[in-house]
């Protein structure tokens, strides 16, 4: 009789069978994650409000060109740049970008590699997104002769993620508001991978990382915003997490109390009672943009350049 004709052989087959079964939902679930489909941009009718949107497109700083949309402020008020979340685009944060814009600031949204309207294929959840960050931060600095450390960020769960990594790369970046960032990539990857299916979620994160690493060429790992944050010295940050998400909150709590206690900066937890990463409408939308807002008031400041930004 072979092995495989044996009983404990057939047990063995039987859990290969499921292990192969398992790794390949897996395997199709993270690929499906990383290439999200790209929403259509939503048709802005900005001239109806007054409004001058330039479109505009720049590269990241590894080639990948990317679409944006430009809103040039008066000249009273630094940049603000807007980084959507994942399977998101900059549509999505075109609300927020009006309100900075009423105050004066110029804001620049634009979409993610594999995202709405640029070039790119895939999503790295954060981890290769930094470097669109730091490009549009170099486009607002050759074009629009922008100092770097009077350059705002507000990302969205990926794109609070990117910003933090970004900020770790380029010292300057000063003034942060991360809405429901994560403390690394395998979190959110695992609650989408394993949607609705909870011990996969809690057993199985491992497996979503391996074949994630495998996809991407990086390792979860060595990119986690919660251990990056602990070295932001010398920045203002200010994280936003949903109160009725438990998980959230207990991370950003974490994340908050790792950050070195400095004079003259600040790192901030607010608790709202939905943030855009849970998606925002009414009084809540309206709650978080003046939030939003005043932080970058009081540490944004005013420019260092006259005249608005040039082209």
């Amino acid at each position: 009789m072979s092995f495989w004709e044996s009983r404990f052989g057939a047990v063995c087959g039987l859990l290969l069978v499921v292990l192969l079964v398992v790794v390949g939902f897996t395997g199709v679930r993270v690929y499906l994650v990383t290439h999200p489909d790209r929403p259509e941009t939503a048709s802005f009718d900005f001239g109806s409000m007054l409004l001058q949107v330039d479109e505009v497109r720049f590269p990241s700083v590894d080639g990948v060109e990317l679409a944006a949309w430009l809103l040039e402020g008066d000249g009273t008020r630094p940049p603000v740049i807007l980084c959507h979340d994942l399977g998101r685009s900059k549509a999505s944060l075109v609300q927020h970008a009006i309100k900075l814009h009423a105050a004066g600031y110029s804001a620049l949204l634009f979409d993610f590699r594999g995202h709405g309207d640029s070039l790119g294929e895939k999503s790295a959840l954060g981890l290769h997104e930094k470097r669109d960050v730091l490009g549009a931060l170099d486009f607002l600095a050759d074009h629009a002769g922008v100092e770097p450390n009077r350059v705002g960020i507000y990302g969205v769960g990926m794109g609070a993620h990117a910003a933090v990594l970004a900020a770790a790369d380029r010292k300057s970046l000063r003034v942060l508001v991360l809405d429901g960032l994560y403390p690394d990539a395998s979190q959110p990857l695992a609650r989408r991978v394993f949607a609705g299916w909870e011990p996969g979620v809690r057993h199985l994160s491992f497996l979503a990382d391996g074949l994630f690493a495998v996809m991407s060429g990086t390792r979860i790992g060595k990119h986690r915003a919660a251990d990056t944050l602990t070295g932001l010295v010398g920045h203002d940050l200010l994280l936003l997490a949903s109160d009725s998400n438990h998980e959230q909150v207990e991370a950003t709590r974490r994340m908050v109390a790792s950050i070195p206690e400095q004079p003259d900066v600040d790192g901030n937890l607010v608790l709202l009672p939905a943030t855009h990463v849970d998606g925002l409408y009414g009084d809540d939308l309206e709650r978080h943009g003046e939030q939003v807002l005043a932080f970058f008031e009081e540490r944004l400041g005013a420019p260092t350049i006259a005249g608005g930004l040039r082209y």
